[in-house]
């Protein structure tokens, strides 16, 4: 891919500048200034040509990246973009983030847990729904495998072990007693003989202490002499344990380590991820439970406020403070136990819960944390392609993941063993992979969503600050994204490049921004746009953009530079246009006012755009300031022939519009469905734009549309067009001959004297704007 001749140099960040550039799609045709007459004819084209669709596309990528920045702006509990943490400053942890428990010997395979530690993870402990049957097959079966996701595990298992060795009861039967007897009944009926009968297990004295298995390699083959008799062993283990690795764990190897443990009269409880490989088949023995049902966290709160059963009423009145808190949707996201007993704490000591809850709404931490323990390429792809491309369905997610994967390790001559969907539970438990409510009809595949909208920006906003010898990688994949064929996937795409971009403005701004709004094609350069806002959106940056934007407007020599103005017209009519209507209108004047009309269907997107944001009344002022000369000059006829333009457009039907009077509504254009807030305006412009060539033909066609399609069905269109053109015919000079010429041609040839052309020339010619009167 090369430059343009007259490009200027690009800045580079260690990189040549041309590599920065995503692939091409394809170049504007024409590197020259273009003409009027072109112009005015890509202005008012009406059939399907290739510019045209690249510039719907870019439209529809546009309001794709609106509605994903929805949802970073949506939060109902005060939680904003550029309030998250950008790494700028040193991080610490606090309330118990690390999930490791420290203090761990070096040198021994297995650890006494302290009665201090237990005491920590069994007092006031709320056992989850199929926690008895857990108890029952680990005294029955000595050996139990919890192969579930993070959030509770390890003080399940503990819990378990105490309850096993301890022999406690459920349901006023000891554990082992039960045991006993489900277990002779199999021996019975095997005809099999043990070394020691169950009723003399379950007669022993449980006199056993609990331990932790720091060496997993002593388990490797299922064969363990246990340390010490009669007692209970946990073994946590992932895939950066050493000595075991979880998914090779099968169904010889539960076997041989049930008869270890039953010959040693000792308990293992092994706690693990979802399961993967051999251990999905392993889980037939009946020792692997893939779930224990869901943990209330709010009764979890609730018992460890009271150390008791609440009454009814001290129930509903601490929920409704959890609510005014935001704490349920904080409980929502994180799911975790020791957030809730956090929280619990948070409570008994009088302190502000409504701030608390926000600090731990703030994924800064908990995203540093799990980068901490997630380094492999294969869960940090999964994270990040999750982060750019939050909602998107999951099989696309997946495949960008895996692209991303590719870049971050050595070529292969065989394809990776990704499966990403059965470590979702393990390494990402703050995504949700599901089908959401309110989708479109048809739409049944499962999407990938963060459970707290802040975390993508914080994941990403990680990424691009800390993992430095994989940025460049990342970038490259970014570029792919964002020229990608899926509209969506560049919609989401260009919007983590704005996220990523709040971590080093300047940085981004030489490193991808610059390039990408010089880009030669229009789907590359929305991207630039779609970023740009996105960067505009933080306080702190907001002003840096206009500088930005300003500064491309008024820069016109060079090729390189009229396409940055383009990219620069795209900003305005989004977002940060919006915000300041007046500011953006300006700047499009800028970019307008001059010889060159390039500029003119870009900067007519732009203003429609900002109408559809509500900004009519700001747009047709400047339109109406900006042909108020009512001469031949150029600024005159571009602003007439952009307020043609944007009367003729339709705004973007809303999805799920229901049928009758609104959908009729929806589908007009929006300066017709307006037209009754804004008269004075719309018949001032139309009047000029009726008067004056070369805007005269296509307002004349616009005016035939209004009638011929949208009057003919909508009565309030027929008013309002109706009001307009007796308004102007009213006026001095041609107009109410020009407009009973027309209407009679229009008239005949529908050939209906009920057609609005018909209706409307009957009553110009009975009105009182026909005989001269106001």
């Amino acid at each position: 891919m090369s430059q343009s001749v007259d490009d200027p140099p690009i800045e580079e960040a260690g990189d040549k500048a041309e590599a920065e550039q995503p692939p091409q799609t394809r170049q504007d045709k024409d590197e020259k200034p273009l003409s009027e007459e072109d112009a005015l004819r890509a202005l008012h084209r009406k059939g399907e040509s290739e510019d045209e669709a690249e510039r719907a596309e870019a439209a529809r990528a546009a309001a794709i990246a609106a509605r994903v920045m929805e949802r970073l702006n949506a939060d109902p509990f005060g939680m904003r973009i550029g309030t998250v943490a950008l790494f700028n400053d040193a991080v610490s942890f606090g309330g118990g983030m690390n999930l490791g428990d420290g203090g761990r010997r070096t040198g021994q395979a297995t650890a006494r847990i302290s009665e201090r530690r237990i005491a920590r993870w069994t007092v006031g402990h709320l056992p989850l729904p199929r926690f008895d049957e857990a108890l029952r097959i680990l005294v029955e079966r000595r050996l139990l495998i919890l192969a579930l996701p993070p959030g509770g595990r390890k003080a399940t298992g503990v819990n378990l072990l105490v309850k096993a060795v301890r022999g406690q009861t459920v349901a006023g039967q000891t554990v082992r007693e039960q045991a006993a007897g489900g277990q002779e009944a199999r021996q019975r009926a095997a005809g099999g003989q043990a070394r020691q009968t169950v009723s003399e297990q379950a007669g022993q004295e449980a006199g056993g202490a609990c331990h932790e298995v720091l060496d997993a390699s002593v388990l490797r083959d299922g064969r363990w002499r246990p340390p010490e008799r009669d007692s209970g062993y946990l073994l946590v283990l992932d895939d950066t344990t050493p000595g075991l690795i979880p998914h090779l764990i099968d169904e010889q190897w539960i076997d041989d380590l049930t008869a270890c443990l039953n010959e040693h009269g000792s308990y293992l409880v092994l706690v693990t991820g979802p399961p993967r490989g051999a251990l999905m088949e392993a889980e037939r023995s009946g020792q692997v439970l893939t779930t224990l049902g869901g943990l209330d966290l709010v009764r979890l709160i609730e018992r460890r406020v009271h150390d008791r059963e609440p009454t009814p009423e001290e129930s509903a009145d601490l929920r409704l403070r959890l609510i005014e808190a935001g704490a349920l949707e904080l409980l929502r996201e994180d799911t975790r136990p020791r957030t809730a007993l956090h929280l619990a704490t948070v409570i008994r000591e009088r302190a502000d819960l409504a701030a608390r809850v926000k600090e731990l709404r703030d994924p800064t931490g908990r995203v540093h944390d799990w980068f901490s323990r997630h380094r492999t390429p294969e869960a940090m792809s999964f994270a990040l392609a999750a982060a750019a491309l939050e909602d998107a369905t999951y099989l696309t997610v997946s495949d960008a993941a895996a692209q991303l994967y590719g870049l971050l390790t050595p070529a292969a001559e065989a394809p990776p063993d990704l499966r990403f969907r059965e470590r979702i539970g393990s390494d990402h438990p703050w995504i949700d992979v599901s089908v959401g409510p309110g989708g479109a009809p048809g739409d049944v595949a499962p999407r990938v969503r963060y459970l707290n909208p802040l975390v993508r920006q914080a994941v990403l906003g990680y990424a691009w600050t800390y993992l430095d010898g994989q940025r460049s990688a990342f970038l490259d994949w970014i570029r792919l994204l964002v020229a990608h064929p899926d509209i969506g996937v560049r919609a989401r795409a260009s919007v983590a490049a704005g996220v990523i971009a709040w971590s080093d403005y300047d940085h981004a701004l030489h490193r991808f921004l610059r390039p990408w709004a010089r880009h030669g094609s229009v789907v590359v350069r929305q991207s630039a746009a779609t970023a740009l806002d996105v960067v505009g959106g933080h306080p702190d940056l907001a002003e840096a953009v206009w500088l930005l934007l300003e500064a491309w407007v008024a820069e016109k020599d060079t090729a390189a530079q009229r396409r940055q103005g383009l990219t620069a017209a795209a900003v305005l009519g989004g977002g940060l246009g919006a915000a300041q209507p007046r500011r953006a209108v300006r700047a499009l004047h800028v970019l307008l006012n001059g010889d060159d009309w390039g500029a003119l269907l870009p900067a007519g997107l732009a203003l429609f755009r900002l109408m559809e944001c509500g900004r009519v009344a700001e747009v047709l002022s400047a339109l109406v300031e900006w042909s108020a000369p009512r001469d031949g000059s150029p600024m005159v006829t571009k602003a007439l022939s952009a307020f043609v333009y944007v009367a003729a457009q339709v705004p973007a039907q809303p999805a799920g519009e229901a049928s009758g009077r609104s959908r009729l509504s929806s589908s007009l254009p929006l300066l017709l469905a307006d037209a009754e807030g804004h008269r004075t305006q719309l018949i001032e412009l139309w009047a000029r734009a009726l008067d004056r060539r070369p805007a005269q033909q296509p307002a004349l066609e616009t005016l035939r549309e209004y009638l011929d399609v949208h009057a003919d069905r909508d009565g309030a269109a027929y008013r309002n067009v109706r009001d307009i053109v007796l308004a102007v015919a009213a006026r001095s000079g041609r107009h109410r001959e020009r407009l009973h010429y027309h209407l009679d041609d229009w008239a005949r040839a529908a050939g209906r004297r009920d057609h609005p052309a018909a209706r409307l020339l009957a009553e110009l010619g009975r009105s009182s704007y026909a005989n001269g009167r106001t």
